[in-house]
């Protein structure tokens, strides 16, 4: 019977010793898979085989396998509570403290939860300075939180343990700058230089420069930090280029982006061009911005934009050809682009040509006709003197906008034109009710009313008040002296008309004006 109890004895003794192998064996099997899994990217799998590891066997290394997977798979609910749990499972292991501090900042965005546990991360360490970078972590999150005094003694600490790290003077400033202490972060910015020529710091020196104005300074850090990294270089001129444009100095930032221009290609370069063009336009240099967006068409030649803000540019300077060349380049890739159907339609109205004009302007999606689409149009049959078919458009467009001042008064000078004074004078007070101060509508009543000889004394207060607006107007210096003319003060007439003719001095209804006064003057 002892025999039998002892070899029974034996055999359970046996599978004492063979079950941890065997379950041991078994988790083997289950993280080669997990890994498997992990390396296909099944990940949220991979975890869950890996949970099941850690019922049987507690494994720092299992753990950051299993919190790796959980986060690649976006559980990151599931990461940190597995986080937790490892620190519970290794509570003499600060890197599960620092891990999930980690997820609360990182995925969570709670700083005051990774604020708290990089803290017993600290305390765990037994020191600040055993472990700096853990210490490093605890100051930023002080910061953040605007914890000033701790993130003070935590970097003070540290600078003490190594005063020729850079990195410490860095965020030291950064703690000063939060507290608005300029003067010492500055000082700590300036030493973090002189350490190692740090980068960083040279970059926020350059910044605390430009904030107290002092663009010389700024600018020499950027440019050596510029020379010193050529993967940092375009982007440092292309801040220089906006520091010279932001203080005036367009010359300058005009140089910067040139010289920009010259070594980018692609995106990179469409970008500065369009900087480039930006500040031409500051400097008044139209042309040339013109010429750069014209560039930017062969960089990007599906942007309408590009061809449309070049013809804008060439219209001001008045090189209606090239304008016509932009626009025309916009309406072939986009041909109901209306900003550029009715650019166009003011460009040949310019030039005179009408039936252009039309073709354009008609070319407006319905959707599109606002009030500059009706003004557009009308111009086109008024410039032709088809004054009928623009007051009707007008009158079409009045409908619509019955207090806009442009399509009143524009209304007025065809009623004018065609006789009808009543419906003018009319549609003259209502647009100078709408806008009482408008020195156009002040003038137009006032010299109708010269015109007609009626309201004399109105007329001149009227016209005056639109000269003290516009002193050195000729149109208005003429409204005066005609006004004058009316009241048989021709002293007063010539000496207003003839200055008028100062500024325009080849209109014929100024001359006209002038002639009908010396005659009266029996000159």
């Amino acid at each position: 019977m002892k025999k039998v109890l002892l070899s029974l004895f034996m055999i359970f003794s046996l599978f004492i010793y063979i079950l941890p192998a065997y379950a041991q064996s078994s988790n083997t099997s289950l993280f080669i898979k997990a890994k498997q899994l992990s390396l296909n990217g099944s990940y949220k799998e991979a975890a869950d085989l890996l949970k099941n590891i850690l019922k049987n066997e507690k494994s720092m290394y299992i753990y950051d396998f299993l919190i790796e997977n959980q986060l690649n798979a976006g559980l990151v609910d599931d990461a940190l509570e597995s986080s937790k749990q490892a620190v519970k499972d290794f509570p003499k292991e600060a890197k599960y403290l620092h891990l999930t501090a980690s997820i609360y900042k990182t995925y969570k965005n709670d700083n005051q939860a990774a604020y708290e546990y990089m803290e017993n991360c600290l305390k765990l360490a037994g020191s600040i300075t055993a472990n700096p970078d853990y210490a490093l972590n605890t100051t930023l999150l002080a910061l953040e939180l605007k914890k000033y005094k701790r993130a003070m003694e935590i970097i003070n600490e540290l600078i003490k343990s190594n005063p020729e790290n850079s990195q410490y003077y860095i965020v030291r400033a950064d703690i000063y700058s939060a507290q608005n202490k300029k003067r010492q972060a500055l000082k700590d910015l300036e030493k973090s230089v002189k350490i190692d020529n740090n980068i960083t710091a040279k970059l926020m020196l350059a910044e605390i420069y430009l904030m107290q104005n002092n663009e010389e300074k700024a600018i020499k850090l950027l440019e050596e930090v510029s020379g010193d990294n050529e993967n940092l270089s375009a982007i440092i001129e292309q801040n220089i280029g906006k520091i010279y444009t932001e203080s005036g100095n367009f010359d300058k930032a005009i140089e910067v982006y040139k010289r920009l221009a010259e070594k980018l290609y692609g995106k990179s370069k469409a970008i500065i061009l369009m900087q480039l063009g930006d500040v031409l336009n500051k400097s008044g240099r139209y042309e040339e911005a013109g010429q750069v967006f014209e560039e930017l068409t062969t960089l990007a030649p599906r942007e309408t934009i590009n061809y449309y803000i070049a013809g804008k540019f060439y219209e001001y300077t008045k090189n209606y050809e090239k304008a016509e060349k932009m626009y025309l380049g916009a309406v072939n890739i986009n041909p109901t682009y209306a900003q550029v159907l009715k650019r166009l339609t003011v460009v040949y109205l310019l030039q005179d040509k009408t039936k252009e004009a039309l073709k354009y302007i008609n070319m407006v999606d319905e959707l599109e006709q606002d009030v500059d689409y009706y003004l557009l149009k009308a111009e086109c049959y008024s410039i032709d003197k088809d004054y009928k078919t623009a007051i009707q458009i007008l009158e079409e467009a009045l409908k619509a906008n019955p207090t806009n001042t442009q399509v009143l008064a524009f209304l007025a000078s065809l009623y004018e034109e065609e006789g009808n004074i009543d419906a003018s004078l009319e549609l003259v007070k209502k647009a100078l009710e709408i806008e009482p101060d408008n020195p156009l509508f002040q003038n137009f009543l006032g010299y109708m009313y010269a015109e007609m000889g009626i309201n004399l004394d109105e007329a001149l207060i009227l016209i005056e008040k639109a000269l003290k607006k516009e002193p050195e107007n000729g149109a208005y210096l003429d409204s005066l002296g005609w006004v004058y003319y009316k009241k048989k003060d021709y002293k007063k007439a010539y000496k207003y008309i003839n200055e008028a003719l100062k500024y325009m001095p080849e209109e014929k209804e100024l001359l006209d004006h002038l002639e009908a006064v010396k005659k009266a003057m029996n000159k």
